[in-house]
């Protein structure tokens, strides 16, 4: 029964305690001295002769209804209602300012170079940010179609590696967009996916779309511009990988235009009966047509028999030799059991005949390699592959104004000051 009522007691002392720390705002002056007159006693007014103050919360010597900062003892004005006070405000008088970082006067708020005291003003607009910005704003970086669109490229010309993706995207358009001539800024923007419905654009709206589609596979691209065309340009490639990958698609090129392959082994074991003429080299009538700049032969033959050797420069040769016995040889070598050699830079597709002009059956191992050498090495070639140093890595121009047998990195054609954007910063360099 003690312990009720001890708790009981204690229940109504608290709450009687409660109630009287929420009541009162000002203590009543219970008879002790009030020498201001403003319901604190001395003993408990931090202001006894100041009826405006009573209480200095941070005891920095102003009261709590003065001071602007009543729990900051560093502070007690705000002069400019900034909310920074005076002591900390650079600018105690300036409600718009209060740090000056480089010490240079001007507010961090104004300053357009807080870290750099030789300088404040905004600088004039960029000129040629200007320039670049409507095209940059045609960029499409992250889009799940653009990014399905470039992967269904390069997957399907089975490009696995950075610099063979770049290949296939800007062989795809060379190959499979018309480039419009239009002078710079002369019609509107296309959109990327303007340009993959249409199949066409200006170098410009071609640009952007090969911009766009290496952004949406991971690989950054840049813009480039000069007088009077733009550009894109892969960031970060490593050349040698790229001229393999270039190399190795315009060879296929020329393989589908011939019709042959630019390598072709052959190598077996041949009768040639008596009189017979074996004849190893191109079809009849077979030309070059510009695909191919010249042929070289690699031979290799062993025979039983001794064997007559000819080098022809077409088929048509072979023919007249073995119908009448009269043909226009390049070489002639009688009676040869083995010969092996190379015919270098023959610009016919000919060959080589091997006659037997014994009277037993000649038992022929033949060992050849013909070499097709195409055309396009003349103008697109490895030396020709120019790259740009930005940031410490390697960079090439796409440009997609050229024709069948472009590749990345040829610039040939581009003259004069090119200035390099970067779409994302906005930071460009300028190259000669």
């Amino acid at each position: 029964m003690r312990k009720i009522v001890v708790v009981l007691i204690g229940v109504v002392l608290i709450t009687l305690g409660l109630m009287g720390g929420c009541t009162e705002n000002k203590p009543e002056n219970n008879g002790g001295t009030d020498t201001d007159g403003d319901g604190y006693n001395d003993t408990l007014d931090a202001f006894p002769n100041d009826t405006t103050e009573w209480v200095d919360s941070d005891g920095d010597g102003v009261g709590d209804n003065t001071d602007a900062f009543p729990l900051d003892v560093n502070e007690t004005k705000d002069s400019d209602g900034d909310g920074i006070g005076d002591n900390a405000d650079a600018f105690p008088l300036d409600p718009t300012e209060w740090l000056d970082t480089d010490s240079d006067g001007v507010g961090d708020n104004a300053d357009y170079f807080p870290d750099d005291p030789t300088r404040w003003e905004q600088p004039p607009p960029d000129a040629f940010v200007q320039q670049a910005a409507p095209y940059i704003e045609k960029l499409v970086l992250d889009d799940s179609q653009l990014q399905t669109y470039a992967d269904t490229i390069v997957t399907s010309g089975g490009s696995s590696g950075k610099e063979c993706q770049v290949n296939a995207l800007y062989r795809d358009v060379l190959m499979n967009y018309t480039c419009l001539a239009a002078s710079l800024g002369s019609s509107p923007l296309q959109t990327p996916q303007e340009a993959i419905q249409k199949k066409d654009g200006t170098c410009e709206d071609l640009s952007v779309l090969l911009c766009s589609l290496l952004y949406n596979i991971g690989i950054p691209s840049y813009l480039v511009f000069t007088d009077d065309h733009v550009y894109a340009m892969a960031i970060d490639v490593d050349t040698d990988d790229l001229w393999e990958c270039a190399e190795a698609s315009l060879i296929h090129e020329v393989e589908d235009a011939f019709g042959e392959p630019m390598y072709q082994p052959l190598a077996q074991t041949i009768p040639l009966p008596p009189a017979g003429v074996l004849y190893i080299g191109g079809e009849a009538n077979k030309t070059f047509d510009g695909l191919i700049e010249y042929m070289t032969i690699e031979y290799s033959f062993q025979s039983d028999q001794p064997l007559h050797f000819f080098v022809v420069p077409t088929q048509v040769e072979f023919f007249g030799l073995r119908d009448n016995g009269t043909a226009n040889v390049t070489s002639e070598e009688p009676n040869l059991t083995s010969k092996s050699g190379t015919i270098s830079q023959m610009l016919t597709f000919g060959g080589v005949v091997l006659l037997n002009n014994n009277t037993q059956t000649a038992t022929v191992d033949v060992d050849f390699v013909f070499t097709l050498h195409p055309s396009f090495y003349t103008t697109y070639n490895k030396d020709k592959l120019t790259s740009y140093e930005i940031g410490g890595k390697d960079a090439v121009i796409l440009d997609p104004t050229l024709g069948d047998y472009g590749f990345p990195g040829y610039d040939a054609k581009i003259m004069g000051e090119k200035k390099v954007i970067n779409p994302v910063t906005k930071h460009y360099v300028t190259f000669p």
